[in-house]
């Protein structure tokens, strides 16, 4: 084995390790977080339309949303995840609707598995009952060349990537994506101001922070 290829191996075994540590973090995080959850979730059934606007502004359910996608968030009442600590990987997914002219389910759930290695698995889902005439005749699926995710469909088919972005990230960070990323903007104009003024010929400019 050349010196190389040994670097090569034990920078694989530190990857792995680091990534097994930082699955150890998210899950301790999760467990410390589920208090905090569990308030918001009560304070923001006193906010109308908490959740329809929460995923309305993720970039991931609101490009292109249907029809059913949006009398369907209009009447979305709560969205819950489940973590499992004995299986780290385990998610559930429970949203509550009131009732609406598309579908007659008052709670739709789906259950799946993560897996880096080949994107998890599909435990069970909802059957969603439309009414009639409210069926979709063409399924959008999210694939690499298509981000428009239906809310709706989603609980029915058979995807986890969408549900690991759901349960990662939209809904630990479901009061930023209510609020809109009010904060991105306000440093927006901060860093304008800011840019305007004279600076001397020596003085490095002043780059921007990534948006969230």
């Amino acid at each position: 084995m050349s010196v190389e290829d040994y670097i090569n191996d034990q920078f694989q075994v530190l990857e792995e390790e680091t990534f097994k540590v930082a699955e150890e973090v998210s899950a301790y995080q999760r467990k410390l977080m589920e208090p905090v959850w569990y308030k918001r979730r009560e304070i923001v059934k006193k906010i109308p339309n908490f959740w329809s606007q929460t995923i309305g502004n993720s970039p991931l359910f609101g490009i292109e949303p249907t029809e059913n996608d949006i009398e369907a968030l209009e009447h979305l009442t709560d969205l819950h995840v489940e973590y499992d600590h004995e299986k780290p990987n385990y998610r559930k997914v429970t949203a509550t609707f009131k009732k609406n002219g598309v579908f007659k389910n008052e709670t739709l759930t789906k259950e799946f598995s993560v897996d880096p290695e080949d994107h998890g698995e599909v435990i069970s889902k909802s059957t969603i009952e439309y009414h009639e005439n409210k069926a979709p005749s063409n399924k959008r699926k999210a694939d690499e060349d298509d981000f428009a995710v239906s809310f709706l469909e989603w609980f029915g088919d058979d995807d986890v990537r969408v549900g690991v972005i759901l349960t990662e990230d939209i809904f630990p960070n479901a009061i930023e994506y209510f609020q809109g990323h009010e904060e991105d903007s306000d440093l927006d104009e901060e860093d304008i101001e800011l840019g305007s003024e004279d600076e001397s010929d020596d003085e490095a400019p002043k780059s921007k922070k990534s948006k969230k």
